[in-house]
């Protein structure tokens, strides 16, 4: 399709206009945006407080150097701290969820000395190159990454090499992350709360609650990646939440503008921060005074209509809307928290073989029939519909789902 833009995985579907939880293509099609743009949406496209805040915004055409201040800098970081769990107290500026992982990587190893940094299997991190090295897009055309990366297995109850589950699968991968710890080089231990292109993988209810634990005993900083998760999408404002953590360092993007601009942030304790005054953090358009300003007009509507109530609320009824996929042979898992979905395809529910192939066909007639998922790698349907998904969309989005894995299948529930 593209003749200029350098683009290797797009689909050949495009969407010209929005409007809530909708997408238009070209022809003027109207389409269930169940994908949200990757965790992205929360208030929907076109919320008409955020088109109220985009004129605010053209009042503000202008550009602040980073290495000077502006009130509204200090009047945001505020608002996060305020809403973010822990200890956490200061926030250093990013544009994107990669760039507050790549401060996350700098700031453990300038804080500890150490410069070994500990994720898990499979997560994704972002795309420069250390998050690329620490997540899982480190591809072999653009190896090696950056060195000193280790990973630990991913608690995954559904498929994991040790065959366990519950306490006992975090018994194991715990010992496996403390032996690396005890070896006293590691910097930080990195990962999402709840594993989001990994295919919507929760972890036992114990798992962190354990890595935690080893991070006091041996002085590890420990990051939790909220970029995808943070802001409601999972039924909390963060999904650390679920399992009571109190990290030392946080990523934050996506839905925190909600789609509206191009934003980071990476929080930090302020003990963290006392040992890094040093720290480079320039960022040429951290914080633009445009972007910081839908920025806040978001995260303004999250927590004051509390959509993580909507999440949890209309997250849980389209679950029970999908289980029944799981009796179909070929689709091995259904899984959901709160607005943020995946459907595993198999070959074969004993073997749990991947089946990429039928992922990607359930994929296409789903877009055919009006309601737009993606692709996870390795045969998983992946979506994250807006926060203000009501159940009446939800409901129809669920339909044109279960219709397009029967039409695929050739069976029905």
């Amino acid at each position: 399709m593209s003749q200029f833009l350098a683009d290797y995985s797009a689909f050949q579907k495009q969407f010209v206009d929005a409007d809530g939880c909708f997408l238009f293509d070209e022809q003027g099609k109207k389409y269930i945006d169940f994908l949200g743009g990757w965790c992205v949406s929360t208030v929907g496209w076109k919320h008409p407080e955020m088109i109220k805040a985009l004129d605010e915004v053209k009042k503000n055409a202008f550009y602040i150097p980073p290495s000077y201040g502006w009130p509204e800098w200090e009047h945001f970081a505020k608002t996060l701290i305020d809403i973010a769990p822990g200890n956490l107290r200061r926030v250093f500026r990013a544009t994107s969820g990669s760039e507050a992982v790549e401060f996350a990587i700098k700031i453990a190893r300038a804080t500890t000395g150490r410069k070994k940094i500990v994720s898990v299997e499979r997560v994704y991190h972002g795309h420069t190159y250390g998050a690329a090295t620490v997540g899982n897009c480190l591809s072999p055309g653009i190896s090696p990454g950056v060195p000193n990366m280790v990973k630990i297995p991913m608690p995954d109850e559904f498929r994991n090499d040790f065959r366990l589950t519950g306490e006992a699968l975090s018994d194991r991968i715990a010992e496996i992350f403390e032996a690396i710890a005890a070896k006293g080089d590691v910097a930080g231990f990195i990962s999402e709360p709840i594993f989001t292109n990994a295919g919507v993988i929760t972890p036992p209810s114990d798992f962190y609650k354990k890595i935690s634990a080893i991070c006091k005993r041996y002085g590890i900083l420990f990051i939790m990646d909220e970029v995808a998760s943070g802001f409601g999408r999972t039924g909390k404002l963060f999904a650390c939440e679920h399992f009571s953590l109190e990290p030392d360092i946080m990523c934050l993007a996506k839905g925190l503008s909600g789609g509206y601009a191009s934003i980071g942030a990476t929080l930090v304790t302020e003990e963290v921060y006392e040992k890094n005054h040093d720290f480079p953090q320039y960022s040429t358009f951290g914080w633009l005074p445009n972007d910081l300003l839908m920025t806040k007009a978001n995260v303004e509507l999250v927590t004051q209509k509390k959509l993580w109530e909507n999440s949890k609320t209309v997250g849980t009824y389209l679950k029970e809307l999908l289980m029944p996929l799981e009796k179909f042979p070929h689709v091995g898992q259904v899984r959901g928290h709160g607005l943020l979905f995946a459907i595993e395809f198999v070959t074969d529910k004993k073997t749990k073989e991947r089946d990429q192939s039928l992922a990607k066909k359930v994929l296409e007639a789903a877009l055919e029939l009006g309601v737009v998922v993606d692709n996870c790698p390795d045969g998983i349907i992946f979506f994250s519909p807006p926060l203000v998904l009501d159940q009446e969309t939800a409901k129809q989005g669920a339909e044109l789902l279960i219709k397009a894995v029967s039409q695929t299948v050739h069976e029905e529930i």
